[in-house]
């Protein structure tokens, strides 16, 4: 576990290190994905590697302050199959996986509609998958507790789970899930995320619709594999599970392509092109600390709503096991379906398959506070602390009190808050309400991040007995800091102009942002165009954050 920094760093955005251009190339030199490797002890948080992809090439490389070059390149490997289809569109996606953590893996997808798996030390391409057909992967996404397991979302209107394990087992198929297939999404599949627990997919589409998936228990010892298994089934080897509907579904939210969602704790952040905002939202009922729900329990399609919540509904039971019917619990009988509870000013941000990037507290760095980047169409990128908005203040403004009520002697004592607590903490809504809770993943580590508290570095507690007056109370400036209205943009606490990336003159689109697991990079790849040509760009951000 890294150690705590100071306040003042825990509040500070990341600023521009170093700036990247590719030459001039007349074709496919957009970088469209970045993924940090999420697997680094932290006494590799200074040196974190990173990955990048274009249409036709894949490059690993690595940050530090201690080389002479901020960015080193290891890698640049070139997909000969993209290479020699000038026709195709590329590659759009990658994810870092391993079956055997000292040979990391990155896979890659894209237009041809293959997973393709690289040995990272090596440097090269060492299998394809196939099971999308010709339908184009447009995101991929790692298992967050079993790395050879990953997730990929298509334009056959399918997400598909693969277990990188069998890649190499003519008798057993890759393919160990399919979810949807026009039972899902209506339209080819943009985006996806793991929920933390691993037992829920989140998925945004070309229908506007975002779909959330129960997943079945995917460790070894559970039945899941004797279930598929040739043996149990007494079918092909190629047998898989085939979810058919999701547990959620809503067109409600956005009103175009939805091209990038994420979890955060139980909650969901979510954009789409041409909205110029990023949306902070939850689900009724959506709790991963319950058991997952019922599979009879999921939605049907002949329920024609734009937006169905199985979350809120319980199946009873016959004595002879059958269903007997399915009703909402009584609890929900009268709620809103989902709930909006921030809106993130994004303008300039009109083009389509943008992905923000979200570092959120971790088990290795629970001390973190979570930070939303994204970039735009027009050289800029915008940053969120969104523990600065829970707290209604940010570190530079803790020495004004506020004078409006005077407090009770012996009141407003701060106590320290325990590194677990502060880790784990999460609120129904992530504004105002706090509390903790203990949900676990089965490797230990805490399935809800903390998401807001209502002081990052200390608890307010009422004492019976008088005891010396504390120091003066933050104030809470909810006029600069807004979060009870979900129609107030929320504009960015920090931005950096990009112009140095444009191309004669061309704006620089920003494609996709990912920061390092120890929160002290943050890069962003994406490209500028111009009528004959164009070139590939990404930018470096960094910030200290020095252990106290």
């Amino acid at each position: 576990m890294s150690a705590p920094v100071s306040a003042k760093q825990a509040f500070a955005f990341p600023k521009l290190k170093v700036r990247h251009k590719t030459p001039v190339q007349t074709d496919r030199f957009v970088f469209y994905d970045i993924k940090f490797y999420p697997f680094q002890e932290p006494f590799d948080d200074d040196e974190p590697v990173f990955a990048m992809v274009s249409p036709k090439t894949v490059q690993i490389g690595r940050v530090s302050l201690k080389a002479k070059s901020t960015v080193t390149m290891i890698h640049e490997m070139i997909d000969k199959q993209e290479e020699d289809d000038p026709k195709s569109l590329g590659l759009n996606s990658c994810s870092w996986c391993y079956i055997n953590p000292s040979e990391p893996l990155l896979v890659v997808a894209g237009n041809s509609g293959q997973v393709k798996v690289i040995d990272v030390v090596a440097g090269k391409i060492i299998d394809s998958l196939t099971g999308h057909g010709y339908g184009t992967i447009n995101d991929i996404a790692t298992h967050p507790i079993y790395p050879w397991i990953v997730a990929t979302g298509s334009m056959d209107r399918s997400v598909r789970i693969w277990d990188l394990r069998r890649r190499n087992n003519k008798y057993q198929s890759p393919t160990i899930i399919i979810c949807g297939q026009s039972t899902g999404h209506m339209e080819g599949v943009l985006t996806l995320t793991w929920h933390a627990t691993g037992r829920y997919l989140l998925t945004g589409g070309h229908d506007h619709r975002i779909c959330v998936w129960t997943i079945p228990d995917l460790d070894d010892d559970s039945t899941f594999w004797r279930d598929i298994s040739p043996a149990y089934r007494k079918r092909s080897s190629h047998e898989v599970l085939t979810i058919h509907y999701p547990h959620f579904v809503t067109s409600a939210i956005h009103g175009n392509f939805v091209d990038c969602v994420r979890f955060w704790g139980d909650l969901i952040i979510s954009k789409a092109s041409d909205e110029h905002k990023i949306v902070l939202w939850k689900i009724t009922g959506f709790d991963s600390r319950q058991e997952p729900p019922s599979t009879h329990t999921a939605p049907k399609t002949e329920e024609h709503f734009n937006t169905r919540n199985g979350f809120i509904r319980r199946a009873i039971v016959a004595d002879d096991g059958g269903v007997v019917t399915i009703e909402v619990a009584k609890h929900f009988e009268n709620a809103e379906l989902y709930d909006r509870l921030l809106t993130f000013d994004n303008p300039k941000s009109e083009h389509f398959y943008m992905r923000f990037g979200l570092l959120s507290p971790s088990p290795i760095h629970p001390h973190l506070h979570t930070m939303l980047a994204a970039a735009s169409n027009l050289s800029e990128i915008r940053f969120w602390d969104l523990e600065r908005m829970s707290l209604g203040r940010a570190a530079d403004e803790d020495n004004h009190p506020s004078h409006g009520t005077k407090r009770k002697f012996g009141k407003g004592v701060p106590r320290p808050v325990r590194v677990q607590d502060r880790a784990s903490r999460l609120s129904g809504t992530p504004i105002e309400k706090d509390s903790s809770m203990s949900g676990t993943t089965k490797d230990g580590s805490p399935a809800w991040p903390r998401q807001s508290s209502t002081e990052a570095t200390s608890e307010m507690s009422d004492r019976a007995s008088p005891l010396p007056a504390g120091p003066p109370v933050p104030r809470k400036d909810r006029e600069k800091y807004p979060v009870h209205d979900p129609t107030i943009l929320q504009k960015a606490h920090a931005k950096h102009s990009l112009i140095d990336l444009q191309f004669k003159n061309q704006a620089f689109s920003g494609r996709s942002v990912d920061w390092s697991p120890c929160g002290q990079w943050c890069i962003v790849v994406g490209e500028s165009q111009g009528e004959h040509g164009g070139i590939g760009a990404f930018a470096v951000f960094h910030r200290a954050l020095t252990p106290v």
